[in-house]
């Protein structure tokens, strides 16, 4: 299981290096979990990331769709292939234990390669 709290410091700052920017993102990233049902902040906070890439503007809209319902989020950010696959249909347990295998390992590939900068190798642990 990823441990989202200390992942999310390293991403953000790997995906805005500016400090001015970084706060930027991290305020209008802060406007999720006030409400009781916006649960899972870390976690939620890093689909945003990952949806956004490094786009100020799209943190925002994805931050106003998790305030709304933080698991449309969730799903777009960590089950891709499922959500458009339809898991409920398939029939075959293979075919959809392989697709969500393939989510895992492509939401995984996408914060160590933030991490790695790119780059196959040991993970850049410097702030």
């Amino acid at each position: 299981m990823t441990d989202h709290s200390k992942l999310l410091p390293r991403i953000l700052e790997k995906l805005f290096p500016d400090q001015d920017e970084r706060e930027a993102v991290s305020e209008i990233l802060g406007q999720y979990g006030h409400s009781e049902f916006q649960r899972e902040w870390d976690r939620v906070k890093m689909a945003i990331l990952k949806l956004a890439g490094k786009s100020p503007e799209r943190v925002r809209y994805y931050t106003l769709m998790a305030c709304r319902d933080y698991r449309d989020v969730l799903a777009a950010a960590e089950y891709p292939k499922q959500m458009g696959h339809y898991p409920w249909i398939e029939k075959d347990p293979k075919r959809l234990a392989q697709i969500q295998k393939e989510d895992l390992q492509q939401y995984t590939d996408w914060y160590l390669g933030i991490l790695w900068d790119g780059k196959k190798g040991t993970v850049n642990s410097e702030p």
